[in-house]
């Protein structure tokens, strides 16, 4: 049960989805495939307890690490044409903290946007970054406080605590909203993509950037497997 609440929570954080409505969608098409990781899971870290009678995430299964790692890829468009505008007034962009973790560990957001930063765990937490991108120390603050942050560069954003040193996540600051997080069996989906020509990314932290040409033509849905070789987090000392 529990692991099976912990991974509906990740997936009600993350942006699945994002796209820009646009007037008319005959001139738009999508792109969609799998994504396929090449690697070895990844070795558990030892976590050593502040708070002795504090419970945090429990260890994930094996099945668990793989679809960790599908959240934390972002596949994302690149272009040298500006994208249409959009109204991300309605969006709620989440990084919460709890059971001594960021939730979701990666977090894809579009230049501009505020995300807020929960504490929902009975302790104390001190969000920082010192990040070329966006610089920010939120201070602490205790359970049931939250503090936000605007994101108007774009870039990649390391996140920490001050007060618990293995917490850890990224936030990934896109120009455009043409972006997708692959959902737990690896497939994505980026929608209403205005017709042209674009240079798709795939991203993960511990990865070299794939890149792809692709086309988008009018009504059509473009299907595009990607292969993303991932490190192992703790590769032994050479």
């Amino acid at each position: 049960m529990m692991t099976r609440f912990w991974l509906a929570l990740v997936l009600s954080l993350v942006p699945v989805l994002v796209y820009a409505d646009v007037d008319d969608p005959v001139a738009t098409g999508d792109i969609q495939g799998k994504v396929k990781i090449t690697r070895k899971l990844p070795a558990q870290r030892m976590r050593f307890r502040l708070y002795p009678g504090f419970k945090s995430v429990p260890p994930p299964t094996a099945k668990e690490k793989r679809d960790d790692e599908w959240q934390n890829i972002v596949i994302y468009l690149k272009s040298d044409q500006p994208f249409p505008a959009i109204d991300d007034s309605d969006q709620h962009l989440e990084m919460v903290q709890m059971g001594e973790s960021f939730i979701p560990h990666i977090l894809p957001v579009v230049k501009g946007s505020t995300v807020r930063f929960p504490n929902q765990d009975p302790i104390f937490h001190n969000v920082f970054s010192l990040s070329g991108t966006k610089t920010f120390d939120l201070g602490r603050y205790p359970k049931g406080d939250s503090r936000s942050v605007l994101f108007d560069q774009t870039g990649i954003v390391p996140v920490f605590c001050h007060l618990h040193s293995d917490m850890s996540a990224i936030i990934l600051v896109l120009e455009n909203p043409y972006f997708a997080v692959p959902d737990p069996d690896g497939y994505y989906r980026i929608v209403n993509v205005p017709a042209g020509q674009y240079t798709l990314v795939a991203w993960h932290e511990r990865s070299e950037q794939v890149e792809l040409q692709v086309q988008v033509v009018a009504g059509q849905a473009l299907e595009l497997d990607i292969t993303v070789p991932i490190e192992d987090d703790e590769s032994p000392p050479h």
